[in-house]
């Protein structure tokens, strides 16, 4: 039975909170996203349209829509499209080109923020390249 004095521990914060106007960087705050939500599809030997997140370059430069998934600054980079929710279809067929993702879940607020602010500041990879930059809001 259900011992209700239990209380589970509180879970420890995926990456550090972003503040106000703060460019995240990949280093510091994208690559424990990815490594908790992402990786056990997008890497080598998955089915993932060979986009694979294993590094800062991979999340860059791989995958069938490689132009799309991640454009500094774009809005409607496949990436940021699918972790709101949304899928990809072909213009053409009406196919589905991206699902959402994660396939099984939604994603925190917080976390859909610190890929858009990434995104929309030009992807910087160290806290050092981010505190260079002045903020995209």
């Amino acid at each position: 039975s259900w011992d209700d004095r239990f209380e589970k521990p509180p879970m420890k914060p995926v990456f550090p909170a972003l503040a106000e106007g703060e460019v995240p960087s990949y280093d510091v705050h994208i690559a424990p996203i990815v490594k908790r939500y992402c990786l056990s599809c997008h890497r080598a030997g998955k089915t993932n349209n060979n986009y694979l997140m294993t590094s800062y370059d991979e999340i860059l430069s791989t995958g069938d829509n490689k132009d799309k998934n991640i454009v500094a600054g774009d809005m409607n980079s496949y990436l940021l499209v699918v972790i709101q929710g949304n899928e990809i279809k072909d213009p053409v067929t009406g196919d589905v080109l991206v699902r959402q993702m994660p396939l099984t879940s939604t994603l925190k607020a917080d976390v859909v923020d610190a890929f858009v602010r990434w995104i929309m500041n030009g992807m910087p990879q160290t806290a050092e390249d981010a505190a260079k930059l002045t903020p995209t809001p």
